[in-house]
């Protein structure tokens, strides 16, 4: 796992977009699950949860607990924004947990498979999420690597 505490600012991040590719990331609610990720990985899950309106994340396992740091590590470096450059290594659970982690749910998803991404073939998630409470929507995308079967 990374270390956090160097993880780039939400400007240094924005920056480092195209012009078009940050106004896909204000559509898409990214300023605001950057700062709840970054908020996730200083306090852990334990205070997080405890300041939480949802009481979220409602897991306490510590390998789902790692999929969670793993993912808003991920956030925080501007992954999931496009087909390009999907979340990786979080499952399709992992990848609902997280945004769950942000009190979204999903909506609508769409996937590709036999997809090769970084020498590895599965399948690519296109899901959009709604804010559980105004209903705010979010598109991200997970690349999930198929199984092998020995």
């Amino acid at each position: 796992m990374q270390d956090h505490t160097k993880l780039k600012s939400l400007d240094e991040v924005m920056d480092a977009m195209s012009e078009e590719m940050q106004l896909f990331a204000l559509d898409n609610q990214f300023p605001y699950l950057f700062t709840k990720a970054e908020l996730f990985l200083q306090l852990g899950a334990d205070v997080y949860r405890k300041e939480d309106y949802f009481h979220q994340p409602r897991t306490t396992d510590p390998e789902e607990l790692n999929v969670l740091k793993n993912g808003c590590l991920q956030l925080c470096q501007g992954k999931g924004l496009s087909a390009e450059d999907p979340f990786t290594d979080l499952d399709v659970s992992g990848f609902n947990s997280l945004m769950r982690l942000f009190h979204f749910e999903s909506e609508s998803r769409k996937t590709r498979h036999g997809i090769t991404f970084n020498g590895q073939r599965g399948a690519l998630d296109g899901i959009t999420f709604k804010h559980v409470m105004d209903n705010r929507s979010a598109t991200y995308f997970n690349f999930c690597v198929y199984p092998k079967f020995d």
